[in-house]
């Protein structure tokens, strides 16, 4: 199956950019890692988990916020109150 997808010229350079940061041979390849992690994060943040970046030395932590992974949270907790209602 084929995706197009329309992208400004500011995006389109912040994909480039990012598939040369991470050594992505294709874009094919860099939007499958970026599924799989967006993926991972919803499953995790559906079971109650905070996907955060972690800084040990510092001893510090940064919750990462966005619209899809509150929504996947908001979900469990809507769930598991009508389980227990």
């Amino acid at each position: 199956m084929r995706l197009n997808l329309e992208l400004n010229s500011e995006q389109m350079a912040s994909l480039k950019a990012l598939q040369h940061r991470t050594g992505a041979s294709t874009t094919k390849d860099l939007v499958n890692n970026a599924l799989t992690l967006l993926e991972w994060a919803v499953d995790e943040s559906a079971k109650g988990n905070e996907i955060a970046a972690v800084n040990e030395s510092k001893e510090t932590y940064r919750v990462l916020v966005t619209p899809l992974l509150q929504y996947a949270s908001r979900s469990r907790a809507t769930a598991a109150e009508a389980v227990a209602g």
